[in-house]
């Protein structure tokens, strides 16, 4: 296979409804399939839930080359996690996992792909570290007072880590993993936004702005939306997954289009992750509330990314 595109995806198994919905529409899409090396990055997975995905992979199109790894997080211990996740952080690591890539596009497992990811290759990252879509000024950001303490202003772009073109051979050059790690360590407390924190902190001055399709932000409270030659991400909670999310989510029918069209069952991802499943929903009553405080009340954001 020459010239290979690196897709990389790391997730745990929790986000199995995500991640299956993903790549069946990842691997339905990009005229050079075959050219398409893609790597998984797993915490917590079984040999039945890796064969399914694999036949999710093969049964939607394929690609040139799959390759299912386990998600090493012992360099992440002690830093903030997501729901008591940290593979989150694992993106940061990516261009030392896969040393012979000089370019790796990096994908969350909460995205439906209706775009031909291999053009993003294309696009000219020259030096610049990584490549993403702006989410929004640092003066609307969740993280706004963090980034103020570590000297950016409110004008500066903070960027969405769902999607990144990341620039490997520049990352390793530069030893961006390290440094990564480094400011994470000394700021556990500051990491409100995970590894977007870190990213913004270091790169928002110097990132490749990406066109705004390849990463357009869908929470739940959006008005549902017709795909179109884009990468949609379900940003927030609840995702259409979630308990409820058939209700609360305004584009849950965009991921449900997908899900039926892949390997991933409900009895069987119940049967080996009921904790798991369980433990989430709980860990985001909070979000239930506010989203179905803004269902009553009619408060609805009627664009993506805005």
């Amino acid at each position: 296979m020459n010239s290979p595109f690196h897709v990389a995806l790391c997730c745990n198994g929790s986000l199995l409804p995500g991640l299956h919905a993903t790549l069946a529409s990842l691997t339905r899409s990009p005229d050079q399939r075959d050219k398409v090396s893609l790597h998984l990055f797993i915490s917590g997975s079984d040999p039945a839930g890796q064969d399914d995905l694999r036949r999710t992979v093969i049964e939607s199109g394929g690609v040139g080359d799959l390759q299912l790894h386990e998600a090493d997080l012992s360099d992440f211990q002690g830093l903030r996690s997501l729901h008591g996740d940290r593979t989150i952080y694992l993106r940061l690591k990516l261009p030392d996992l896969l040393p012979d890539a000089p370019t790796i596009l990096y994908l969350d497992s909460d995205l439906i792909v209706d775009a031909d990811v291999c053009e993003m290759f294309a696009l000219p990252l020259a030096d610049a570290p990584l490549g993403a879509v702006v989410a929004e000024p640092v003066a609307w950001s969740l993280d706004r007072d963090v980034f103020h303490q570590l000297g950016l202003n409110d004008d500066d772009r903070s960027l969405n880590s769902g999607v990144l073109l990341i620039n490997a051979t520049q990352w390793r050059k530069n030893g961006v993993t390290q440094q990564a790690l480094e400011f994470a360590r000394a700021h556990p407390t500051l990491l409100k936004s995970h590894d977007q924190t870190i990213l913004n902190t270091l790169f928002s001055r110097t990132y490749y702005e990406l066109p705004k399709r390849f990463n357009i932000m869908l929470a739940p409270e959006n008005q549902p939306l017709e795909v179109n030659d884009a990468i949609y991400h379900f940003m927030g909670s609840p995702k259409p997954w979630d308990p409820f999310g058939n209700i609360l989510h305004g584009n849950w029918r965009l991921w449900k289009n997908v899900i039926g069209q892949t390997r991933f069952r409900w009895g069987d991802f119940l049967a080996r992750y009921p904790g798991s499943y369980v433990a989430r929903a709980w860990a985001l009553r909070y979000s239930y509330l506010r989203v179905t405080k803004r269902r009553v009340l009619g408060v609805f954001n009627p664009r993506p990314n805005g």
